[in-house]
C-alpha cells in the first residue's frame, strides 16, 4: 500500500471546505428540484391530463427510488472511493433531469393552439351555463374522462422513471457523503456544524424551487407569446415546466467534475485513521478481493451487520426517533401549502411562497445555526440528547396551538350540515327547488367551477343562473340568482385576520423545534465505529424512508380527505378531488395527526437517553478495547 503523507494542518482544513460547500451546492441543486417538482404538480397535471393519484405516485416514487438504492450504496461505500461514488451519483442525477425534461421533446410544449382553444372555451361556455333550453346531458366530460384515462400515458411512464432513477441516484448525497465529511473532519466538534450546514438545504432548496415554480409558472411553456386572451390564472395556461429540470440537470453536471480529484482519505497527523492503520499489518495488492468474492463477502457479512446495528440499542431507539420525527417534513411540510391555502384563502402561488418562508426562516436557518451551537460548545451526545427532547417539545406545543389558529370555509350555496347524520350534504337534483335556478337543467352539472359575488359563492355559473360568457374576458354575467349581475371565478373567503398569527406561532415553534434535529445523526454516527457508519447512516435513511417518508403523504392524505365537504367529481360516478374542507375539522385533525407522531418521536429520544447511560459509546472507548473485526475499513485503502 503506497504512504501518503499526511496533509497540512491548514490545506486539509482548505480542502474538507472546499467539499463541504461542493456537497452544499449539489444538496442545494437537489432541494431546489424537490421544490420544484411539488410547486409544478399542477402544471403537470393539466398538460398531461394526470389525476391525483398519479401525481402523489410521482412523488412517491422518488421515495421510493431512494429507499431502494440506500442500503446497497451504503455497503458500497463502506469499501470504494466516497467522493468518487458521490460524484457518479451526481452525474446520474443529472441524467434524470433531463429524463424528466424528455416529454417536451415527444409531445410538444403545448396542448392547443389557439383555435383549438377557443373551441375549448365555447365548449366550456355550453357545458357550465344556466341551460334553460335543456340541451345539456348529463355530464359533458367524456372528453377529460377520456383524457384522464387513455392520453399521454407514455408521458407519465417516462416522468414515473425519472422520479424513480432520481430517488436512486441521489442516495449517496446524505449518506457517503455525510460520513466521508465525518470520518475526516479534523476535530469531531467540527461535525455537526458542518453536518447541519449541509441537512439546512434540504430546507433551503425547497424553497428555491418553490420560487423557480412561481417564475417559471408565468413563463408560457412555449417560451415565446401565449395565445390571445390567454392569461397566466386561464385554465388553459401551461407554465414553462420542462425548463427548471432542464436547469437543475445542467447544474448538476457543472459540480460533477471536482469530485473526481478528491483522495479517498485525508491523513492529517493526529487522523483516527492514521492512528488505527499503523497499528494494523498492510495487506498487499495480491490480497485484495475479486469482484466474485466481494460478492460473495457481501452475502455473508451483509446479514451480520444489519443484526449487529439492530442489536444497537442506542443506535436503533435514536433511528426510530429520527423516523417519527421526519413526519414533519413528510406529512406538515408536504401539505403546508394545501392547509394555508385551503385555511386561509390564499392563492396557490402565495401558499408556496408562505411555506417556503417556513422553510427557510424556521427550519433551514435553525438547523444551520444548531449545528453551529453543538460545535461552538462542543455539546458531549447525552446532554445534546436532552437538547432535542427539548426542542421536540416545542415542536408539539407549537401543533397544539396551530390547531386553534383556523379560519372558517367559504358558505356555498346550496351547502348545508345535517346534524343528525354528522356530515354536509349538497343539493345535487334539487337544484330546481330554487327559483332561480328552475329551469336551469343544474343537476347534470358534475364538474366544479366555483363563482362568487359580493360574499355569495356557487358550485358553477349554472348554479349562479349564469346565461351569458365571454370567452375574451373569461367571466360570466346575467346571473339569475345575483338579481342579473356578473359574477367573478372562484370563492371568495370569509375575513379571517388570524393567519399571520399562525405563521408567527409555526415559525418560532418550528425554528426551536428544529434546531436541534441534527443530534439524531449525531447520535447515529457516534453509537457505531467508524468502518459500520456508512451502512449504519445508509439503514437510518432506509428506515426512515420506508416507516416515514414514503407512507407520510398516504397517511396524511387519508386523514385530510376525511375532512372533505365538497368533491369535483370530474366523471360519473367517480368521486374526483376536493375542493371544499371543514375547515374547523381540517385544523384540527392536521396538527393532530403531528402532534400524535411527535408524541413517539419524543419517546422514543427519551429511551435513547435513558439507554445511552448505562452503555460506553465508541468514541468513549480506548483503542485497546475496539473489536479485532474493525479492519475492514483500513484494508482497502488507495491503490494509488
Amino acid at each position: 500500500m503506497t504512504e501518503r503523507t499526511p496533509l497540512p494542518g491548514k490545506k486539509y482544513k482548505f480542502t474538507i471546505n472546499i467539499f463541504v460547500l461542493l456537497m452544499v451546492l449539489v444538496i442545494a441543486v437537489q432541494g431546489t428540484y424537490l421544490g420544484y417538482v411539488v410547486g409544478m404538480l399542477t402544471t403537470l397535471e393539466k398538460r398531461f391530463g394526470f389525476s391525483s393519484e398519479k401525481s402523489g405516485w410521482l412523488l412517491s416514487l422518488y421515495d421510493i427510488g431512494h429507499t431502494m438504492a440506500i442500503l446497497l450504496i451504503g455497503y458500497i461505500g463502506s469499501h470504494y472511493h466516497l467522493p468518487r461514488i458521490t460524484g457518479i451519483g451526481v452525474i446520474l442525477s443529472s441524467l434524470s433531469m433531463f429524463m424528466l425534461a424528455l416529454p417536451v421533446l415527444f409531445y410538444g410544449t403545448a396542448d392547443y393552439t389557439q383555435e383549438q382553444l377557443m373551441q375549448k372555451k365555447e365548449a366550456y361556455a355550453m357545458e357550465m351555463r344556466c341551460d334553460v333550453n335543456s340541451m345539456r346531458e348529463i355530464s359533458s366530460q367524456g372528453e377529460d374522462c377520456w383524457r384522464e384515462h387513455n392520453e399521454h400515458t407514455n408521458a407519465f411512464i417516462i416522468l414515473a422513471f425519472g422520479q424513480l432513477f432520481a430517488g436512486i441516484f441521489a442516495a449517496p448525497f446524505n449518506t457517503i457523503a455525510y460520513v466521508y465529511i465525518d470520518s475526516n473532519v479534523k476535530q469531531k466538534r467540527e461535525s455537526p456544524f458542518l453536518l447541519g450546514l449541509l441537512t439546512s438545504m434540504y430546507a433551503f432548496g425547497p424553497a428555491l424551487g418553490f420560487l423557480l415554480s412561481s417564475i417559471l409558472n408565468g413563463v408560457y411553456t412555449t417560451l415565446g407569446d401565449a395565445p390571445d386572451h390567454i392569461g397566466t390564472h386561464d385554465e388553459h395556461w401551461i407554465g414553462a415546466w420542462w425548463l427548471g429540470f432542464l436547469l437543475c440537470g445542467s447544474a448538476y453536471l457543472v459540480l460533477a467534475l471536482p469530485f473526481f480529484f478528491f483522495p479517498r482519505t485525508y491523513k492529517h497527523p493526529d487522523s483516527f485513521h492514521l492512528m488505527l492503520e499503523h497499528s494494523r499489518p498492510q495487506v498487499s495488492p495480491e490480497d485484495r478481493l475479486t469482484f466474485k468474492e466481494n460478492v460473495e463477502l457481501f452475502l455473508r457479512e451483509f446479514p451480520m451487520v444489519l443484526k449487529k446495528l439492530l442489536s444497537n440499542k442506542v443506535y436503533i431507539t435514536m433511528v426510530i426517533a429520527w423516523m417519527f420525527g421526519s413526519y414533519l417534513i413528510g406529512g406538515y411540510q408536504t401539505y403546508l401549502p394545501k392547509f394555508i391555502e385551503t385555511q386561509y384563502g390564499r392563492s396557490a402561488s402565495m401558499a408556496d411562497i408562505y411555506s417556503g418562508i417556513i422553510s427557510v426562516g424556521a427550519i433551514a436557518v435553525s438547523t444551520a445555526l444548531g449545528g453551529w451551537i453543538l460545535s461552538r460548545y462542543n455539546i458531549a451526545p447525552r446532554s445534546s440528547i436532552i437538547c432535542l427532547l427539548g426542542s421536540w417539545v416545542v415542536i408539539l406545543v407549537s401543533y397544539i396551538i396551530g390547531m386553534n389558529l383556523g379560519c372558517s370555509q367559504p358558505k356555498v350555496e346550496g351547502l348545508s350540515y345535517v346534524d343528525y347524520a354528522d356530515r354536509w350534504h349538497f343539493y345535487h337534483h334539487q337544484e330546481r327547488e330554487q327559483q332561480c335556478l328552475e329551469y336551469c337543467n343544474c343537476e347534470t352539472i358534475l364538474k366544479f367551477d366555483g363563482v362568487s359575488m359580493n360574499g355569495q359563492n356557487f358550485y358553477s355559473p349554472c348554479h349562479a343562473g349564469c346565461t351569458d360568457y365571454d370567452v375574451f374576458s373569461n367571466t360570466w354575467s346575467n346571473c339569475q340568482c345575483v338579481y342579473g349581475n356578473s359574477v367573478e371565478k372562484g370563492l371568495e373567503h370569509p375575513e379571517c385576520d388570524i393567519f399571520f398569527a399562525y405563521l408567527a406561532v409555526m415559525m418560532i415553534g418550528l425554528f426551536i423545534g428544529n434546531l436541534f434535529f441534527m443530534v439524531t445523526m449525531m447520535i447515529v454516527l457516534r453509537s457505531v465505529f467508524d468502518e459500520e457508519k456508512v451502512i449504519a447512516l445508509s439503514l437510518a435513511s432506509f428506515i426512515t424512508n420506508l416507516f416515514g417518508f414514503i407512507p407520510a403523504p398516504v397517511i396524511y392524505g387519508f386523514f385530510i380527505d376525511l375532512c372533505c365537504i365538497l368533491w369535483n367529481r370530474q366523471c360519473p360516478n367517480e368521486r374526483g378531488n376536493c375542493v371544499l374542507y371543514d375547515n374547523d375539522k381540517f385544523s384540527k385533525m392536521f396538527h393532530g395527526v403531528n402532534s400524535f407522531f411527535q408524541i413517539f418521536a419524543i419517546l422514543f429520544a427519551g429511551i435513547c437517553y435513558w439507554v445511552s447511560k448505562s452503555v460506553k459509546l465508541p468514541e468513549e472507548m480506548p483503542m485497546v478495547e475496539f473489536p479485532e473485526s474493525r479492519e475492514r475499513e483500513y484494508r482497502d485503502e488507495d491503490e494509488e
